[in-house]
């Protein structure tokens, strides 16, 4: 997939950072783009606008150690608000 070419108006198929390659007014720079979501539309070069894969980045989310730490925080409410604990 890093080799394929994507345009304005396509849904990003997967999170990471993309290269994005203008037509004739602005040199080759990288951004990030989230999964599901659409690539834009350039003000200055329209639809002649192109993104390629660098590498992927999925969100911290779907990294298990922080997954698991955020749905403990989110179950538990044993810590309130601006509470602290000792335990590492």
């Amino acid at each position: 997939m890093a080799d394929e070419i994507f345009h304005p108006e396509e849904q990003v198929p997967e999170s990471g950072v993309y290269q994005v390659q203008h037509y004739r007014h602005r040199l080759y720079h990288e951004v990030t783009m989230l999964r599901g979501t659409t690539f834009p539309v350039c003000s200055e070069c329209g639809h002649n606008v192109r993104f390629r894969l660098v590498r992927t980045a999925p969100p911290i989310e779907c990294d298990r150690n922080f997954a698991t730490a955020k749905s403990q925080a989110a179950g538990s409410g044993a810590l309130g608000s601006g509470a602290t604990s000792n335990t590492p």
